[in-house]
């Protein structure tokens, strides 16, 4: 074999040997890291799916039930003849969304009757917690009170109105002096019209 060749034949030999020496180890290195990555047990971006937070509604007492001069009236579309009244001294916002308040309605022969009432904007929904049919008497609670969707074609609509005119903005709550004013007005705040009746 010419020397030449025999030097260049050596020379390729050695680079190869080179080649193989170092990319070994840093393949055998990719290898380890890739492994490393794809186990769960030591990656701290692995990410835990946590189990949603499910409402849960506040413990409340009943309030003592108030004297029908602590009622104002408020402005509602009912066309039943009944006159619609709050009480805007009962009304609270507790940590669970809902705002509870003593509402008085009275029909057109004058029979009255007064309920203790939750209401969520989140889900139109209210809840009847107790009634009574005398200033002078007790609360009754509800057995097996649940939360019940508020229809707003319901012919008597006061529930409705309250949630759409006076104690809601869309899902969130008004604030409680904003709330505590419109009820004391007794006007409808109209969407989009103000604030104006």
């Amino acid at each position: 074999m010419p020397p030449l060749l025999a030097r260049f034949k050596s020379t390729v030999v050695s680079l190869i040997g080179f080649i193989w020496l170092f990319s070994s180890p840093i393949a055998s290195n990719i290898s380890e890291v890739l492994a490393q990555a794809n186990d769960p047990r030591g990656d701290p971006k692995v990410y835990k799916y946590e189990t949603p937070q499910v409402w849960r509604e506040s413990v409340i007492d009943l309030p003592a039930l108030s004297p029908k001069s602590s009622f104002t009236q408020y402005q509602t579309r009912s066309q039943t003849g009944f006159n619609f009244y709050v009480d805007v001294s009962s009304i609270s916002f507790s940590a669970d969304g809902v705002v509870r308040m003593s509402l008085l309605a009275i029909s057109p022969k004058g029979s009255e009757n007064i309920t203790y009432e939750g209401f969520r904007c989140e889900t139109k929904e209210y809840k009847l917690y107790a009634l009574s049919w005398a200033f002078d008497a007790n609360w009754l609670p509800t057995k097996g009170a649940k939360w019940r969707t508020i229809s707003p074609t319901s012919p008597n609509s006061y529930r409705g109105d309250l949630l759409e005119y006076y104690i809601c903005n869309g899902a969130i709550t008004l604030e409680e002096s904003r709330l505590n004013t419109l009820l004391k007005n007794g006007k409808m705040d109209w969407p989009g019209r103000g604030g104006k009746s």
